[in-house]
């Protein structure tokens, strides 16, 4: 592996106050030992841990119960804006006494967090989900003041939150957010063989927070390049990098704060789990209480890839054989489903989105029966390739981003001449998590690492069509 390359980190200020503000104690440098900050696109807030090694009786002097605040700023190398962090103490663990000296860890999440665990949502909900959720973020309830960047769902929603926490309720709302630019018929049944190909686009949305606020958008948006169908304004469109890997014994040129220090992918092929997910095809059952009816839908994940926006080269999925059978065609994952077409339904006209005189067939959540089997394969497909990257300190980079990484060729050097770069492996990521690690060796200077958990829905470089896959 590569040397270990960091970026220089500095404190500028550390303050601990009381949950009114009326109490303050500023925390030197001599008694931080580190400072990590963790990001997760499937976490709707963030969280951090802070060492403190205290000789000063900071516990007597400022007793912690949870609830306190923490501001954290610092400075690093990498860029010149300062970092700011402002998190909620909510615990105290690992302590250890000795001598005149203890040390322990504060863990912190941000403020929302806690306030989300003091409130039920009882009001049935109804609209477009980024509406939805950007009222449960608002004044009514978690009165969160960080900026929010979203995009529209394309059907509107109708949901009884049932005294559930805020951020339960947008987990249930982003399982029946599909995208905007999906290309939706109203008039499909699920009795016709056509199905599949009528109702295509794409469902599965993200919901989660980084220090630029908080986020909710399509998976095909965060996989999309900037002019792509499925784009979206307010997302980080460009991938940072590229990111080059190094070796003993080979010396890259360039910028050093883009070199690679470690990968490890930790799953490529895991076809048991796939079919377990229903990642290939599923049979979707639907039991509608209000007319009696019974029906079956099965969804085929060969019939929606080429409408999705993907990471990689690779042009269709993998479609192993089993005993002559295509894994696309053979349902592996049984889904459930209660639909109730009359339960928020006060116009006039027939309750039944697919009826071709139905008012609106839009205004209904049973098209969620067509997309709830896809939000699955589709969460799942990105679970193709996953890797764990360590990077010299990015404070910058969120979860959420793209990073295109460049590895290596593992071959003879006359053949890594002409292609340098492992063309399977190599290529643009999504950001699944990112765990800033600030570390201070003596006073308030020290180093930052980041590491990046990486995951993507298809192999290989945009550029190079990847083997893997076969139309």
């Amino acid at each position: 592996m590569a040397e270990q390359h960091s970026s220089q980190a500095s404190i500028i200020k550390c303050i601990l106050s009381n949950a009114s503000g009326s109490k303050e104690q500023i925390l030197g440098g001599d008694m931080i030992a580190s400072f990590t900050v963790h990001e997760s696109i499937l976490s709707p807030f963030m969280a951090a841990n802070l060492i403190i090694s205290d000789s000063a009786g900071l516990l007597n002097s400022f007793p912690i119960q949870g609830g306190e605040n923490i501001q954290f700023e610092l400075k690093t190398t990498f860029d010149d804006a300062p970092i700011k962090y402002k998190f909620k103490v909510y615990k105290i663990s690992g302590r250890i006494v000795k001598n005149k000296r203890q040390a322990y860890m504060l863990g912190l999440v941000s403020e929302e967090a806690l306030i989300n665990e003091t409130l039920r949502v009882q009001s049935h909900l109804t609209g477009n989900p980024q509406a939805i959720i950007k009222k449960l973020l608002g004044t009514e309830y978690i009165k969160s003041g960080k900026e929010f960047f979203s995009e529209p769902s394309r059907f509107e929603v109708k949901l009884n939150a049932n005294r559930s926490r805020p951020f339960d309720v947008i987990a249930k709302l982003i399982t029946k957010s599909v995208s905007s630019k999906t290309n939706y018929s109203g008039n499909a049944s699920s009795n016709d063989n056509e199905t599949a190909q009528q109702i295509k686009g794409s469902a599965g949305f993200f919901f989660w927070e980084t220090k630029r606020g908080y986020n909710l958008f399509s998976i095909d948006a965060l996989c999309d390049e900037k002019d792509g169908k499925y784009a979206a304004p307010d997302i980080q469109s460009e991938a940072w990098g590229p990111y080059l890997e190094g070796t003993a014994n080979t010396e890259i040129s360039g910028d050093q704060r883009f070199l690679i220090s470690n990968v490890l992918f930790s799953s490529e092929v895991d076809l048991m789990t796939s079919l377990r997910k229903g990642k290939y095809s599923s049979l979707m059952v639907f039991f509608n209480h209000s007319t009696g009816e019974y029906e079956e839908y099965v969804y085929k994940i060969k019939d929606s890839y080429d409408s999705m926006a993907h990471l990689g080269g690779q042009e269709s999925i993998s479609l192993v054989p089993v005993n002559q059978i295509e894994l696309s065609d053979y349902p592996t994952r049984i889904m459930s489903m209660v639909l109730d077409h009359e339960a928020w339904y006060n116009e006039p006209g027939i309750a039944n989105p697919e009826d071709e005189q139905a008012q609106d067939p839009n205004k209904f959540a049973d098209w969620q029966k067509y997309y709830a089997a896809q939000s699955t394969a589709r969460t799942e497909l990105l679970n193709n390739q996953e890797a764990t990257l360590t990077i010299p300190g990015n404070p910058l980079i969120c979860a959420g981003d793209k990073i295109d990484i460049r590895l290596q060729n593992k071959i003879s050097d006359a053949v890594k001449n002409r292609n340098p770069y492992d063309e399977e492996s190599s290529g643009v990521y999504l950001v699944k998590e990112t765990t800033q690690s600030y570390n201070f060796i003596e006073g308030t200077t020290g180093t930052l690492k980041t590491t990046l958990r990486l995951f993507r829905d298809s192999y290989g470089m945009k550029d190079k069509p990847s083997n893997r896959g076969n139309k």
